[in-house]
This record gives structure tokens, sequence and C-alpha cells, in this order.
């Protein structure tokens, strides 16, 4: 048998059973509309999010559904509700729905002049069309080549992750292109330009690429952050200048461009659009992507890249002639004069971390000048807060006045840098570093300013405590040092965060450490809890007299854990202070005056004569006495006692001093004890009468007395209420009472 024939495509020999594979594999292909690539799923954070919700008469589950639900739409003219079966994922948001009504309209109107049928995708299958059994999740509806350019027509399956949506829509390929169609084929402009690019530039470097708006971007800051501006010129349109002058003006007017921006705010490459064709842009232009907006005399001027086609080069993209002819103003604006033009290439040409020589020169200039200058204003400024606080009635200036002068000069720093380095405009990575060390800088002051007002504050209030007797000194050292932590502690973590250190997690860990710590130290946390009641309360002061429960004598010092009692015994007893916040205190040393109460027991054979006499002695005596408070004295006769008659003698010593009270006492007693002498009476003796008698022997003449007695008293009762019954007239005699 003959060997069967064999194929050769593309150099290589390929059998039968492999030919019908092949064959097979187109046949499905062909089946598909226009054919389908193996492509990845087109993900999306959100599906056009400036559009809105989805129109009910919008259907977009399947390839054929969107093909037929946009050819339906922009027939009707809606093609608000077509914008929504469109990619426009390099739009922002805010433009989303006027820049995808016009891309909407100008598609229908290429897809009319390629006479586009309904049945171009048969797709129904949501998950589209598949090559050996993967999603291709890509269709091209239709292919073209007209007016010398060629084109596809794409439908790519689109995920949106918040909300969820899935979805097939005109790939942004496609949406990116369709205004360059829209010119070329519909209104038949060229499809290149009339004349060649910078032909004085010279031959083009093949290290200039400028396909999209992002590689001419990024290629022009690049060769301008080098010093190269004499490569940096290919980046500009500069077709409104002789060829012969180009060479010249090229690199000054890339210069200038690179300057200007860097004062203004340098240009983020990602944000432009990375496709060959642009992205849909309101306000703009077909042919032009706008890349920065500079403000002159407060009218702004849009910075545009302008987009041509060349057989030769392609898709081109450079900055505008409009642009570059607005260079010079903008440079005259926001430049840097002079010293921008004539400083040497050299400054530019050596760039370390994305700065330039002539910038780190400013960076160290503006440094050392921020330094010298912090310093003299701060001094300056701190004499002049000074002068102010000395006119105030406050303390609390002073104490601010104080603890700036430091920390001032680190704030003035940090502001000053922060300035320079915006004058220098450095790129946005650097600015960023920039950024982050004025904020390190301003932290730094915070802090030590923070540190400082602690000192202050320590000071004053250890004053205060000096003159209020003391209380509190004993932890104010360690109060200070948990002040100073803390504040120390929260500067480190807000430095923390400017670097990008997730802080949250750290104060998540610290909180469980904090509650384990805190459980295990609750004798410990109820101490210190108790140090700062009775720092706050102020039950007592150092040397007060006091009684905690049991314990009684002086306070000689209040520590951080516990307070000091020297009893009257001269021992030293140590109670916690989450025990005296909790318990009884009696404050003995804080009565503004002590009571004198003491009660004379005179004789009973003390005549009422010399007992008022006593009284009002008394009274004078009490009245007399400079030490005893005057208005509320008393004395009175107070009782009948069970052997003395009870004089009670109630008064307020006008002292806070035990000392000093007993010696009235002193003085009041030896007055008193003169007042009974003179009076001719005496002090009660605990005395009891005491009978003695025979056991079973009656005194006879003793009782005939008493029942004597008891008669005369009946008969005398007798004659005014008659007798009680059973009685006689006579009294029942002895032997009766027996």
């Amino acid at each position: 048998m003959e060997n069967p024939p064999k194929v050769r495509i593309g150099g290589q020999r390929l059998r039968p059973h492999r030919l019908a594979a092949l064959a097979a594999l187109l046949i499905l292909a062909a089946s598909q509309g226009r054919g389908a690539h193996l492509q990845e799923l087109a993900r999306r954070e959100a599906v056009n999010p400036g559009l809105g919700p989805v129109p009910a008469d919008v259907a977009r589950n399947s390839p054929a559904a969107t093909w037929r639900s946009f050819l339906t739409l922009a027939g009707a003219g809606k093609f608000e509700q077509a914008a929504h079966l469109l990619d426009l994922v390099g739009t922002p948001p805010g433009q989303q729905a006027k820049a995808g009504a016009d891309v909407a309209e100008k598609l229908y109107r290429v897809l009319q002049l390629l006479e586009a049928r309904e049945d171009a995708v048969t797709t129904e299958d949501e998950t589209g069309p598949t090559i050996e059994g993967q999603p291709a999740n890509d269709v091209v509806a239709l292919r073209f080549e007209r007016s010398s350019i060629t084109g596809e027509i794409r439908l790519r399956h689109t995920v949106g992750v918040s909300p969820y949506q899935l979805c097939w829509l005109f790939a942004r390929e496609t949406v990116a292109s369709v205004p360059f169609w829209d010119r070329v084929l519909v209104k038949g402009e060229a499809a290149r330009g009339a004349e060649p690019l910078d032909v004085g530039l010279g031959t083009i470097p093949s290290e200039v690429s400028r396909t999209t708006p992002r590689e001419a971007m990024a290629g022009f800051l690049a060769t301008c952050q080098e010093g190269r501006f004499d490569l940096a010129s290919f980046y500009l349109d500069l077709g409104a200048i002789p060829p012969e002058r180009q060479a010249v003006e090229g690199p000054r007017l890339a210069r200038r461009l690179m300057l200007t921006l860097q004062r203004t705010g340098w240009v983020e490459p990602e944000k432009l659009s990375d496709e060959p064709l642009g992205k849909p842009e309101t306000g703009v232009p077909e042919n032009r992507q706008l890349f920065g907006v500079v403000h002159v005399r407060h009218q702004p001027v849009e910075l545009l890249l302008a987009h041509r086609s060349d057989a030769e080069l392609g898709h081109v993209w450079t900055v505008s002639q409009e642009t570059v002819g607005d260079i010079d103003r903008l440079y005259e604006a926001h430049g840097f004069g002079w010293l921008g033009d004539r400083a040497p290439v050299a400054l530019f040409a050596l760039s370390v971390a994305d700065l330039q020589l002539w910038q780190w020169l400013g960076i160290l200039v503006g440094l050392l000048g921020s330094w010298f200058v912090s310093r003299v204003l701060g001094r300056w400024t701190v004499r002049l807060l000074r002068r102010l606080a000395r006119r105030s009635a406050a303390a609390w200036d002073d104490a601010v006045n104080r603890a700036l002068d430091g920390p001032l000069a680190f704030l003035l720093a940090a502001v000053i840098l922060a300035l320079v380095a915006r004058w220098l405009g450095v790129t946005p990575d650097a600015w960023a570093v920039a950024r982050y060390i004025c904020k390190l800088l301003a932290l730094v002051g915070v802090g030590w300013f923070l540190v400082r007002l602690v000192d202050v504050a320590a000071l004053r209030v250890r004053d205060a405590a000096l003159e209020k007797g003391g209380v509190g000194l004993g932890f104010l050292p360690m109060t200070v040092w948990v002040a100073k932590a803390v504040a120390v502690v929260l500067i480190g973590l807000a430095a923390m965060d400017v670097v990008g250190i997730n802080v949250i997690a750290g104060l998540g860990a610290l909180g469980i450490g904090a509650a384990a710590v805190a459980f295990a130290a609750q004798k410990t946390l109820e101490n210190l809890f108790g140090t700062f009641s009775i720092a706050s309360d102020r039950p007592f002061e150092v040397g007060d007299y006091v009684s905690v429960g049991q314990d009684m004598g002086n306070v000689e010092n209040v520590g951080f854990r516990s307070t000091r009692i020297r009893t009257l015994g001269r021992t030293l007893v140590t109670v916690p202070n989450g025990v005296v916040a909790a318990g009884r205190v009696e404050n003995y040393s804080a009565r503004d005056r002590i009571m004198y109460n003491p009660v004379l027991r005179l004789a009973y054979a003390t005549t009422v004569e010399q007992l008022r006499l006593v009284i009002d002695e008394l009274g004078r005596l009490l009245r007399s006495h400079p030490k005893v408070f005057q208005g509320e004295q008393r004395v009175r006769f107070a009782a009948l006692g069970e052997n003395s008659l009870n004089v009670e003698v109630w008064c307020w010593v006008a002292t806070k001093k035990f000392l000093e009270y007993t010696e009235v006492v002193e003085e009041l007693n030896f007055g008193i004890v003169g007042i009974v002498e003179r009076s001719g009476t005496s002090f009660a003796f605990p005395t009891r009468a005491l009978f003695m008698a025979k056991d079973g022997v009656i005194d006879l003449e003793r009782e005939l007395r008493h029942e004597s007695e008891t008669r005369r008293e009946r008969g005398d009762a007798a004659g005014s209420s008659p007798a009680p019954a059973g009685h006689g007239e006579n009294p029942p005699g002895p032997s009766d009472k027996a």
C-alpha cells in the first residue's frame, strides 16, 4: 500500500489524521461567526459604573444577544442604552455616560458602512465558543480591510466583581479603535499624516517607543530624567517649527516641559491608555489624549498627546503641536527662569533614586537652610510667644511656650522641607518619600513637645502639691514616666502608620496582650486606680492625721502603689491605695476646729446658788478665752447623776493642731477648777451609803415611827375621800401586819 499523501503547512508535513483534526478546528471556528481566540475572562472591579443600572431592553448574556441588542438599540437611536454593551474600562466613571453614547453612535456608523449582518454572531451559549473544551471568552464578530487599514470588531466575556455581573461586551480594544475607524472610514480623513514627523531631528533612535499614549509619556519622562533632552524631543510634535531649527528647539522645549511638569505636578503614565488608539474622552478630540492641565493666570491649559497613523511607523503618539506651542508660556509661569535654561546638562544627566543631581543639590541646600531658618525663626518665635504669655494672666501659655523651645525647630524644618521639595518639582515617588520625611520630622517635633510639656506640667504639679501639703509627690515620678511612655508610643504608632505599617493589627494584638496583663495584675491595677482616686479626690494631704480602717496616724507619703502612715506608737504602716480608696477614711487634720465637751460632776451638797454661780462663771470663761470659737458655746445643768450634779460644757476650740488644742484644754481645765473652788463647792466623788443590820431583827422604834407617819397621811386623806373598802377606822397593828 502506498504511503498516504503528506501536506506541508508552514514548512511542516502533516499526515491525513492531523489534517482532519485541523480542518475540524477550522470548521468549528467558522461556525462561531468570524472566529474565536482563547482568552482569559476580562475581570473588572465594576462593569461601567458610570452608566448606572442596566436597562431592561439591554441583553448581553451571550455573544449573539449582545450583537443583536446593540444593532437593535443603536438602530433605534438609543445610544445611551447601547453604551451598556461597550467595555468602557479606560474611561472615568464621570465621563462614561457621554463618551459611551458617542462611541456607540460611531460604532453603529462603522457597522453600517461595513454592512454588518445581524447573524454575523450566532453563539447563543452564555459561556461562548470553546476551543478544545476550554472557553474562548472572545469572539471576532467582524474583520475588515479598507482605506489601507485593517481591523477586528471583538466581543469579550467580562465579569464585574462588585456587584457581580457576567456579560458579553464589545472589547476595550474595539471601543478604543472606534473613533479612529469613524474618522478614516466614515468621514474619509487620511489614515496617516500628510507630512513626515519631525524630519529635522534626523533618524528615529530605536529606543524611542511611542505606540500608545502610556508608552509615549513614559518614554518622554524617562529620557528627561536621564537628561537626554535631544532624545526626548522625538516625543514632541515639532511640525510648527522649521526643520532646520528643530534640532535646537526640540531639546530646549523638552527641558522646559519637563521642568514645568515637575513644578505643577508630575504626570502619572499609568493613568493613560495603553491602547494604540487611546480611549474615549469627553471634551477631547478623537485623535487626542489629555495627560495634564496646567493653570496660567487662573486659566486652565490642557496638555494633549496627538495621534497619527503612519504606514511605516504604525500608530504614533506625540505631544501635540498646540501643547508644544504653549510650552514657553507655561515655563514663564511655572519654570525656573534663566537658571533652568542655563543649568549644565550634567546636573540633569545623573539621577539617583529618581532624583536628578540638581534636585539633590537643591534638597541639600534646602535642608541646611531649613535647619538654619528653623533655629533662628524658632528662637524668635519662642521669644515672641514668651512676651505675649507674660501679658496674659493664664499659666498654661507659659507652660506651652517653655515646651515649644526646641521642638518648634523640627516643626518648622518639616514645613520648609516640604516647600523646598514641592518647589524643586520632584517625581511622585520622590515626593512621597519627601512627604514621609516631613511627616516623620513633624512627629519627632510633636513627640518632643509632648515630652517637654509633661516635664513642665510635672514641675507645676509638684509646686502646687508642695503648697497643698505634698500629696501625690510620691507617685508623681511614676506618673511622669507613664505619660512620657504614652506620648512616645502614640508618636511611634503614628510613625508606623506614616511608613505604611498596619497599625490596626498591632493594636489588636496589643489589646489582647493588655487584657491578659490586666487579668493577671488585678490587684496592681486596683492600687493604680486607687492612686488616681486619691490624687483626684484628695481625702488627705501629706502630714494629716487620719484614720484608715484600724490604722491611725500621720500620713508620711502617698506612693504610686501604697500610702504610708506613722502611728502614735511611731510604727510605719503601709496601706495599699486600693484599700484606702475603697475604705472609710477619717481625716482629723481636716477639722477647722476641735470640740471641747467635759462634764463636771459637783457634789450633792452644792446649793442652787452655788450651782448658778458655777454656770455663770464658766460661761464668762468661754466667752473670754481667745481660742474658743464664739457663738456656739454652751454651759448647762445637764442631769442629776447617781452621786453628783452634772454640768455639761460644750464648745469648740478654734485650732486645727492637736498640740495647740491640748494647751487650750489645759487652760480651760485650770479655769474650771478655779471657778469651782471659788464658788465654795467641790467635785463629787463616787460614794454609796451602806446600812448594817442583824439578820432577822426588826427595829421596832423605826417601824412604829413609819406607821405613825402612815396613819397621819391616811387621816389627812380620809377627809377628802372615803376609805378603801375592807379597812376599818383603826389601822392594823403589828400583829395584824404580821
